[in-house]
């Protein structure tokens, strides 16, 4: 979780970064908080940290220093990309939190049932062979399912539900691929366009990054 002093750093920095000077500029600029409201909107799900993708937007942004549109829609896509990524981390996680206490609601609703033995069978009636035991399974239970489905591994559970034949793993390994490989080609595309503004050579680095992603695939 990002500190409040952190994200005042942050936020100081961004306004610190070099930004236009002219009046068209600066009239442009004026706008980039309506942008940043929405990008936010279409990007952070609910009960992600909003302030958390402010402050990586203002770094991004501050270390970019885009002009003109085109500049401010790769920013902006690089953010989106890095935030995904974060989020498919943090989605491995819950799904391996959701299947771990899953497997452990089961063993223990196991361990409820064999303190129940049939005693009217006619009438459906069944006893507790071992109340105090019984009661701290079922309180075991509770717990086991209540960390198996918060809400904070519902995105883990999301992918889970939507992955075919019980891939959801190796479908989040995918999805990371294609974004690493997604982040490497914006973010030497944002490169080519700011170095062919600034007049000078694009840097050899990031195409043999690009190159090497591209043989992984």
């Amino acid at each position: 979780m990002t500190s409040e002093r952190q994200k005042a750093a942050n936020r100081a920095n961004a306004r610190h970064s070099t930004g236009p000077k002219t009046p068209a500029g600066k009239a442009v600029v004026r706008l980039n908080a309506c942008r940043h409201g929405l990008l936010t909107r279409d990007v952070v799900l609910p009960g992600e940290d909003a302030d958390a993708f402010e402050d990586l937007w203002n770094r991004v942004r501050a270390h970019h220093s885009p002009e003109g549109p085109l500049e401010e829609y790769y920013v902006d896509r690089v953010v989106n990309i890095m935030w995904r990524l974060q989020r498919a981390g943090r989605a491995e996680t819950a799904l391996f939190h959701s299947r771990i206490h899953g497997l452990k609601a089961d063993r223990i609703a196991e361990q409820v049932r064999s303190f129940k033995k049939p005693d009217f069978p006619e009438l459906s009636f069944t006893a507790i062979t071992d109340t105090a035991a019984h009661t701290e399974a079922s309180e075991a239970l509770d717990r086991a399912r209540y960390e198996r489905d918060r809400d904070e591994v519902l995105v883990g559970r999301a992918i889970d539900a939507d992955a075919k034949e019980g891939d959801a793993f190796a479908k989040l390994a995918r999805y990371e691929r294609s974004l690493e490989r997604s982040l490497y080609l914006t973010n030497n595309e944002l490169r080519r366009i700011q170095d062919e503004r600034r007049n000078r050579p694009s840097s050899p680095i990031s195409d043999a990054i690009t190159l090497d992603t591209e043989a992984t695939e």
